[in-house]
C-alpha cells in the first residue's frame, strides 16, 4: 500500500479516538459498566482502530515502537469473538492506559508522512 493511502486509515483510527474520548470525558469505571450504549460504543471503537491498524505498514508502526501493536491489531478479534468474556475493567483500563500513547503514535506517523511529501 502506498504510503499516500495511509491518511484516511490514520483518519479513522483518529476519528475513533476523539469518539471514545468524548464519550469517556468526566466518566468513572462504574458509569462506563453502567451504560450499555457508552460500553458498546467504546468497544466498536476500538474494533475500528483495531482494524484500521492492521492496514499501517510495519515500517510506519516502527516509528512507535512503545505501542503493543500486535495488541492493538488483536484486540478487534476478541471484541468481535470473545466478547462473552470481555471485562469491563480490561476495557476500561485500554481507554484510561492505552489510548492515550496511540494517539502520540499516529500524531508520530502522521507527521512522518507529511514530512516524506
Amino acid at each position: 500500500m502506498a504510503k499516500r493511502k495511509i491518511g484516511p486509515i490514520l483518519a479513522e483510527i483518529l476519528e475513533a479516538l476523539d469518539g471514545i474520548e468524548a464519550a469517556t470525558a468526566g466518566k468513572t469505571l462504574e458509569e462506563f459498566q453502567a451504560d450499555w450504549l457508552l460500553k458498546h460504543g467504546v468497544q466498536r471503537g476500538l474494533e475500528i482502530i483495531s482494524e484500521a491498524a492492521r492496514h499501517i505498514p510495519d515500517d510506519l508502526l516502527a516509528l512507535a515502537p512503545d505501542v503493543p501493536w500486535k495488541q492493538v491489531r488483536g484486540i478487534g478479534n476478541v471484541l468481535r469473538h470473545e466478547y462473552h468474556k470481555i471485562a469491563d475493567p480490561i476495557v476500561w483500563a485500554v481507554v484510561v492506559d492505552s489510548l492515550p500513547s496511540l494517539r502520540s503514535a499516529m500524531e508520530i506517523i502522521s507527521e512522518s508522512l507529511a514530512n516524506d511529501n
